[in-house]
């Protein structure tokens, strides 16, 4: 119904526009008459950058005038390369990798992308909160049944979840949806919601700064600054059944906003397939 409902904006362009298309001719000059493109000159795909070399010549004090601090000489030196390579995550240098011999990877699920949507009661209904996902091998290893807690450690902090077990995921890693959990009350949810009593975040397992040479440094990557939230090492270990049934951390519930219709504004948070049930998360 989608490529019905817009045919007119559909384009089939022919076979030699299909192919090297930062230097193809045709499409160059086709994608600058439909406005994609100010110009149709070819598109370089730079791989030595001029700039960080600059960089790296000043901290090798190669070149005159501004220069890094001395602290950081040797860093901006090691990873500014104009050419792209490779390099062990940081935190690897000052974590124990045969205690912490997990890698831990979060996505986002396309329905809740940065908690977006959140309040919509039909995704709330196929899923309300996150699993830590591992291969079978490593939840029998740790010794986790499939669906039960279990506690997710780093080295910078700890959080317990709910487990499930998948061949889909590479043993050696574990992941999860990283948008769904929730402090208590946040997002016109009920202080009992799923997102906040099952739900987690990673978040807690990582460093902002990392204790390298004879300080601390940011945990990002030195030329862009993205944060290493992939680069961090954990291990899990299974919860006591004797422990609450909940995430942990657990944070004092949100209050609501001023202005906020509180009940009223929760009842249609909660609306379930074609009718209402009140405050029910």
């Amino acid at each position: 119904m989608y490529e019905k409902n817009n045919c007119v904006f559909q384009h089939h362009m022919p076979p030699e526009m299909h192919y090297m298309r930062n230097w193809n001719r045709a499409y160059l000059d086709f994608a600058q008459a439909m406005g994609w493109r100010q110009r149709n000159d070819p598109i370089q795909l730079a791989l030595y950058s001029d700039t960080l070399q600059g960089f790296r010549l000043a901290a090798q004090g190669k070149t005159q005038g501004r220069q890094p601090p001395e602290h950081l000489r040797a860093r901006v030196a090691s990873y500014f390369d104009p050419l792209p390579f490779w390099y062990a995550p940081l935190e690897e240098a000052c974590t124990d990798l045969t205690a912490y011999p997990l890698n831990a990877i979060t996505q986002r699920p396309m329905a809740m992308y940065h908690s977006w949507d959140s309040q919509n009661a039909w995704l709330r209904q196929i899923h309300s909160h996150n699993y830590l996902h591992v291969h079978p091998s490593v939840a029998s290893d740790a010794g986790v049944v499939d669906g039960g807690w279990c506690w997710v450690e780093s080295r910078w902090g700890r959080v317990r979840c709910m487990l499930r077990t998948s061949e889909a995921v590479e043993p050696g890693t574990v992941w999860t949806w990283n948008a769904i959990g929730k402090a208590s009350g946040a997002w016109l949810l009920a202080p009992d919601a799923d997102e906040s009593r099952k739900g987690f975040l990673l978040n807690h397992l990582i460093s902002e700064e990392l204790p390298l040479g004879r300080g601390h440094v940011s945990n990002s990557d030195p030329v862009t600054g993205q944060a290493g939230w992939y680069d961090v090492r954990v291990r899990i270990r299974p919860a006591n059944r004797e422990e609450s049934q909940e995430t942990f951390p657990q944070v004092p519930a949100v209050p609501a906003a001023p202005g906020v219709l509180g009940q009223a504004a929760r009842t249609v948070v909660a609306y379930f397939a074609g009718r209402t049930r009140g405050a029910q998360p």
